[in-house]
Parts: C-alpha cells; structure tokens; sequence
C-alpha cells in the first residue's frame, strides 16, 4: 500500500507539473503531447533497461577483416567479334508447331502492346504485373522536424533535443550506455513512427530505411558520432540487428541475408557484420569493441535478397541507344528517374544474382518494351533471342569496371542502360531481365573467372553450346561476345565449366 500511494503521488505530480505546459491555443494532439512528455522521460521499458546493463558490462574486441571481392580474375580488355553467319537468320517457326510458336500480340498497334501481353503461350511464365508505386499518404506532423530530400521524394519527420546531442563523449562502454539510455528515455516514438509510415508509403526495402534512417541523423545532428549514434539507436528501434563498435570513434555494422562485398566486417558468434557503406565508405583497421548480446526486439539483418520495389522521383534523365538490326538503323529513348541511379549507386557490391532480378522502374520498363516488341514480333524464340542479344552487345561501348570506375562495380539493369559502358556481368544481367520480361523464358548466369555470360532454355531445339542445368537444356547465349547468336560461346572461354548462377 506504501509503494501504491507514493506512486499516485508521483504520477500525480508528473502530470500536475506537464500540463502546466499547455496552453489554450495548442491542438489536442499538442496539447496532449505536452501533457505526457515528462511520463515519456521517465519510462524505460524492461528490454531498454536490461540492454543498458549489457552495454555497461565489458566490451570486448573483434578483430575487423578487409572486404573480400567476388571475383578477382581479370575481364578481358577487350572483346572479339563472332563471325558472320553464312547463312540467313532462321525464319519464323510454323504456327502449328507448339514448340516454336511465334511470339504475338493480341493488340494491332504494338506501341500500346502492355509488357504482359506479350504471349499467348500457356505454357510459358508472364512476366509479373508492375506494381502500383504511387506514394501513399503519411501523416501530417507538427513540431520541430527534419526536412529530407530522399532521392526526390520530400521527406518531414521530427527530432527531440535528446537526438540533436545524441552523443558527445569519449567512446567507452559507460558513455554508450548513457547515451542510449537518454534517447530510450526522451519522446522518440513520433520519430519512430514517422519512418514506419514513409517506409510503407514509398516501398522503402531495408536497405532504402537504413539510408533513410541515415540521412536523418545527419540533418538532425552536427558530429559524426552523434550520427552513428542516432542511426543505430533508431534502427535498433525498428527491429534491426545494428550493432555498435568503437576504438577511437563511433562504427555501425550491420548483418545481412547475403555476402556483401569490398566493405570492412568482424565476425561475432559466426555472423558477420558489415560496416555498410550508409553515410559513404567506411573503412576500419585493426580492433574494435563490441558487446555480445543484442536489444531483445532486434534481430532482423538488412534483406539483400529481397527485389527493389523504391523509386527515386525528380528530373527525368534521358539516354539515346543506337544499334543496327539486320542493316536498319535502330534507334531507342529510354527515360528513368536520375535519383534512382543515385539510389542504387549508393548499395554495396552484392552476390551476382542479385543483379538480374532488379525491375526496371515501371514507367521505363514499359516504355522500353513499347520500343522492342515490334522486333520481336511474330519471330521464333530464336530469332526473338538472338535479336535481344544484337542489342545489348551493340548499343554499348565495352569497358572493365577498372577502366570505367577505376573498382569493381556490378551494375543493375537500370544503371546498365544508364552508364556510358558496360561489361560482362552488367550486360548478362540486362539481357538476363528482358528474356524474362519480354519473352517469358527462363535465364540463368554463366560465371567463368573473369567472365559473366547467359544462358537461356528454348522451348524448342537451338544449335550450339549448351548445359543441361536441374533437368533442363539451357544454350549459350553471351551478351558480350560481339554479333554472338545463341549457341555461340565466347572463344577463349570455351570449355570451361562455369559456375551455374539461377536467376529466372
């Protein structure tokens, strides 16, 4: 009954002392925030507390290791030409043939054919339907707020005076646990729920809301460890496994679904964390301290395997593609958002087959198929194929990730299409993404050390080099190999066994 009363009298007090912050002219939202802000300082819940007395215990240190690269055999320099076939290109498979039937649309005017329209076949996947990427509304906020510009998208969301000094100290374990237990004490659920709400609106993947996450502890606070601080503090808020190292300053490292490459990591309980690149490159030697048990509500990694689904907004970039088709002159616009090559030019380098399965933005995906379907029209799968191939081998300049940006730099589809030049894994995972999309076949990825090349499964017989992959014939087809048809393996990667990468 003792402890009953002087809690009354407490809570009594808290709130006689903040509701002598309201004023007549406030809403009822800010006039409840300010009558429950001191009850919002006082509380930690139970896991808050118990990770604050972890964080207070010994760290220990970790020894970081160097980012490893996928592949380190050089690319070739550059890259031969195939002969030309003596014969004419194969003409259209009989329409009663089920196993080569001709590629066709059900509308007469191909400029309006949808990408999902492009087949017939039952037996051949669709390419997905696009999906609705309009922003949903997110709630309107008031107070003082942070004003970001997320990759064209304008984005409000609110800061405590807690967050604006999230971290002013020597790093140590004590200075750690007192900064985390005065922003698990100040009001940062607003904050928190703000970045749900955007993450839901604009289709943010866990890589976009760690970016997100990052861009606001930079226009919130003035240091660096202040940064790291408040990044970490938010992401562990919103269930992910961030973890915080120290020698001399502030690193946040984070796990993920899948290797990622060229960043520095350690390894903790046989899980490697990645000193992702969220606020630029970070680079670590030697040791640093880390402590050993997790927030009990963060567990989750940053999901790489997942598929893209952001788009950046803003300016519309445009690029002219020109190449020749069995002598005509083919000349192709694509347009694209510029702040998604913004976006994207932000990841890490990733697993190879993360590359292919990376949509277009929708309006560009659409656009480029309006302008390929007529060349793909009424042909066989071979023909159809061998078309796409003429195209990503001859509407861009060839150069080594070394000679264009000086590093190894995978490269999705849309950055592909963006960038002056290209290589192999850039090009297999272009061309890899239009068999799926425009003509419904399955891919998967010919990895030899130093070179990517494709290879798709024909629903009917194709000349040439093959692999037999799960029970199912796939032939060669190498977007790199200059005026390759299907069947044709680049010469000095002929027989060799690659590795088989499945993509679609």
């Amino acid at each position: 009954m003792k402890h009953l009363i002087s809690l009354t009298v407490l809570t009594t007090a808290v709130m006689a002392g903040s509701t002598a912050l309201a004023t007549p002219d406030m809403s009822d939202y800010e006039r409840w925030r300010a009558t429950t802000q001191q009850e919002f300082q006082n509380y930690l819940d139970e896991n808050d507390k118990a990770f604050i007395g972890f964080l207070k215990q010994r760290w220990e240190s970790v020894n970081t290791e160097s980012g490893n690269e996928e592949d380190t055999a050089p690319k070739p320099t550059t890259i031969p030409a195939a002969p030309q076939a003596p014969t004419p290109a194969p003409k259209p498979a009989p329409t009663d043939d089920p196993k080569n039937k001709p590629l066709t649309s059900s509308q007469d005017d191909p400029e309006d054919t949808p990408v999902a329209n492009l087949q017939d076949r039952p037996d051949t996947a669709k390419p997905e339907s696009i999906p609705d990427t309009r922003p949903k509304p997110i709630p309107r906020i008031t107070g003082p707020a942070a004003d970001i510009d997320f990759y064209g998208h304008p984005v409000r969301l609110p800061y405590n005076t807690a967050m604006k000094r999230a971290f002013s100290a020597k790093p140590s374990s004590e200075s750690i646990a007192s900064a985390w237990e005065a922003l698990a004490r100040s009001d940062f659920r607003p904050a928190l729920e703000q970045v749900r709400s955007v993450k839901a609106s604009l289709s943010l993947s866990d890589w976009a809301t760690a970016r997100l996450v990052t861009d606001y502890a930079h226009a919130v606070t003035r240091t660096a460890d202040s940064r790291v601080m408040l990044s970490w503090f938010m992401l562990v808020k919103l269930g992910y496994d961030a973890r915080l190292a120290y020698n001399n300053q502030l690193y946040l490292l984070m796990p993920a679904d899948d290797d990622v490459y060229g960043v520095t990591f350690f390894t903790l309980k046989g899980e490697r964390y990645y000193a992702l690149p969220l606020d630029g490159e970070v680079r670590i030697a030697g040791q640093v301290y880390t402590y050993r048990k997790q927030h009990e509500t963060a567990s989750q990694p940053i999901a790489f395997k997942t598929p893209e689904r952001f788009t950046g907004a803003g300016a519309i970039q445009k690029r002219r593609l020109s190449y020749e088709q069995g002598g005509d002159a083919i000349n192709l616009v694509v347009r694209y958002p510029a702040e998604q090559i913004n976006y994207l030019n932000s990841m890490p380098q990733l697993n190879l087959p993360r590359y292919p399965i990376l949509d277009l933005p929708a309006s560009t995906r659409a656009e480029l198929a309006t302008q390929l379907t007529p060349l793909l029209q009424g042909q066989s799968e071979e023909v159809a194929v061998n078309r796409l191939l003429n195209f990503v081998q001859n509407a861009f300049d060839y150069k080594t990730d070394e000679q264009q940006f000086q590093t190894e730099n995978y490269l999705f589809p849309l950055e592909t299409l963006h960038y002056a030049a290209s290589d192999c894994e850039d090009r297999a995972a272009l061309f890899a993404l239009l068999v799926h999309d425009l003509l419904g076949l399955p891919v998967v990825l010919l990895d030899y050390p130093g070179h990517v090349a494709a290879a798709v499964a024909f629903t009917g017989q194709v000349k040439g080099d093959g692999i037999v992959y799960n029970g199912r014939h796939y032939t060669v087809t190498d977007p790199t190999y200059i005026n390759a048809r299907a069947g044709m393996t680049m010469p000095q990667f002929a027989g060799q066994t690659p590795e088989i990468v499945t993509v679609f």
